[in-house]
Order: C-alpha cells, then sequence, then structure tokens
C-alpha cells in the first residue's frame, strides 16, 4: 500500500514539474514577436535563391513584408515621427519591385555576403534582411528664414537596422545602373550597417587579451592619452566593449592607406591611427592585430579586407 502510495505521489509531483515546465517554457518566448514568416512568398526564379539563404543561415529575406516587420520592437515602435516639426531617427523604406529581386539579391551576394564565411553569416545574421526598393534616412533639418523652423529632411542610404532587422536598398531599376562609386558607397553602408546590428544585439563581446591589454579603468583626458594606451574610442565612457566595437568599425570603413596614413593625434577618427603620429607607443597597432587576428582566426573573416573595398582597394 505504501509503495502504491509513493507512485501515485511520484506521478503527481512529475505531472506538476511538467506543466511548470511548460509555463516557463512558454514565458520565455518574448511576446509581441512575429514568428510566421514564410519563405518562399513567391514561384519566382530568385524565391530558391531566398530559401536557400535561410537554410543556410536562418534569415528571412522578404520582399513582401508590413510595417511591423520593420518597425516592431519590444521598446516600442521606430517609424520616424514628427513632434512639434522635430523627426525622431529611423528610416522609411518600400518594398522591392519583384521585377528587380534577383539583381537586388546578386549585389547583397557581391558586396555583402561575400566578404565573410558562412560560420560569420550564421551566426551574426539578423532574423529578418528586407529587400527594399527605399531606405530613406528621417532626420530634422531647419529653415532658418523668416524665421526658425524645423521641417522633415529625408536622405537616401544603402541600409539601415532596427532592432531584428537590416532594411537594404536598390530593389528598383537603380540597381541596374550603379556607378562603381555607388556600388563602393553600398559596400560602406550595409557591411557598417551589419556590424552596427552585431553590436545593438550584443553579439560580439571582446577577447580576453584585447580586453586585458588597455587600462581602462583610470581616467584619459586627451585623444594623445588615449591613443598612447591603444584606445581608439574616445575619451568619454570607456570600456573594452565600446573600444572592440570601435576597432572593428575602423577596420570595415577605413582602407590600410588610410590607417597608415600621418594624421595628427587630435584627429578623433580611424585615419592615421596605425601612423607613429597617433600610435606612439604602438599600443594601437598591437591591439587592432589582436582584433583583426581574432575574427581571422575564429571566423576566417579578414574585416580589414572590407574596409580595402569601400576604397576601390
Amino acid at each position: 500500500m505504501m509503495k502504491q502510495n509513493f507512485l501515485i505521489l511520484f506521478a503527481l509531483m512529475l505531472a506538476i514539474s511538467i506543466a511548470s515546465c511548460k509555463k516557463e517554457d512558454e514565458q520565455l518566448i518574448p511576446s509581441g514577436i512575429d514568428d510566421t514568416y514564410k519563405v518562399p512568398q513567391g514561384n519566382n526564379a530568385f524565391d530558391q535563391t531566398i530559401v536557400n539563404y535561410y537554410n543556410a543561415y536562418g534569415t528571412y529575406m522578404l520582399y513582401k513584408f508590413s510595417e511591423k516587420d520593420v518597425y516592431w520592437t519590444p521598446t516600442g515602435w521606430k517609424k520616424p515621427v514628427s513632434t512639434n516639426g522635430a523627426w525622431s531617427p529611423g528610416a522609411e523604406v518600400e518594398p522591392s519591385d519583384p521585377a528587380y529581386v534577383a539583381p537586388q539579391l546578386a549585389l547583397i551576394k557581391s558586396k555583402w555576403f561575400d566578404f565573410y564565411t558562412d560560420k560569420f553569416l550564421k551566426q551574426f545574421l539578423p532574423v529578418k534582411i528586407m529587400l527594399c526598393k527605399k531606405v530613406d534616412s528621417v532626420f530634422t533639418t531647419y529653415i532658418f528664414t523668416p524665421i526658425i523652423t524645423a521641417s522633415k529632411g529625408t536622405k537616401k542610404v544603402a541600409a539601415f537596422y532596427n532592432y531584428d532587422n537590416i532594411q537594404v536598398n536598390y530593389g528598383d531599376a537603380t540597381v541596374s545602373t550603379m556607378t562603381a562609386a555607388e556600388q563602393r558607397a553600398f559596400i560602406y553602408k550595409v557591411n557598417l550597417i551589419f556590424m552596427q546590428s552585431i553590436f545593438a544585439r550584443g553579439l560580439s563581446a571582446p577577447s580576453s587579451d584585447f580586453a586585458s591589454s588597455a587600462d581602462y579603468m583610470s581616467n584619459v583626458s586627451s585623444l594623445s592619452q588615449a591613443y598612447s594606451r591603444g584606445i581608439i574610442m574616445g575619451t568619454s565612457n570607456i570600456s573594452a566593449q565600446l573600444d572592440w566595437n570601435a576597432y572593428i568599425t575602423a577596420m570595415v570603413t577605413y582602407s590600410t592607406p588610410q590607417l597608415n596614413a600621418s594624421v595628427a593625434n587630435t584627429d578623433s577618427t580611424p585615419a592615421g591611427m596605425l601612423n607613429a603620429t597617433k600610435d606612439t607607443a604602438g599600443q594601437i597597432k598591437r591591439r587592432y592585430n589582436i582584433v583583426r587576428n581574432y575574427f581571422i582566426n575564429e571566423y576566417g573573416v579578414d574585416l580589414q579586407v572590407i574596409g580595402n573595398a569601400t576604397r576601390g582597394l
């Protein structure tokens, strides 16, 4: 009888435990996230390319999407809005024209994906890539006469990111007429946005040897002092994470000749950061190599190749 009661009690406790786990699992699913995306979205020849990318990297490349797909985040709606004439930052987008999705995908492959390995893309691509024929950065501009008035400013950009997606431009006829300069600008912008998206999602932490190779505890009073320590992120709120991000950004946006040029140590851009004018103690070069070699060894990706490509090298 005692054995029978024990078995009943055990079964009851097991059922409660399973029910509790199921509830906890459900609570771990973020509310408001639409996980019903499906590819292919059509029966065009390029749809198979999109399906292949999803199978390889788990990323949805969407040319049919809603505003919610683009602008929803856990902290609020991110579509630009006007308040008393001042505009919140963000981008306005329109889905690609299906007639130009194939060449747009070719552009994305040659000027973005081909710089990385499958391992890198699988780990760092966002949930969604929105294929667009319009990506306009929105900002506040001012008219000064007859009185100062805030108004809406827009600028066509190659890419923009928001929470779980990157919006990519050129899903229209302009994809077929891009100049060499426009293609270099596309490389610059889309890869910079990719890195910023990675930073925003907290996916890349500094390696231990990088974090321990500079003093982030003491105050920094000038750029020259920061450079002497191998810190390139500036002088305020310095941290290994922000500095790691700054080194990555420098590599994907500046060419080797630009990084090695002689530039005054009062300049806050990455230009000249590997030259002795800024790098008086050789610390920047040493830490640059730590970051560059980390991505080469861990992912087979040389980030400096991207920066060189932005300048046609």
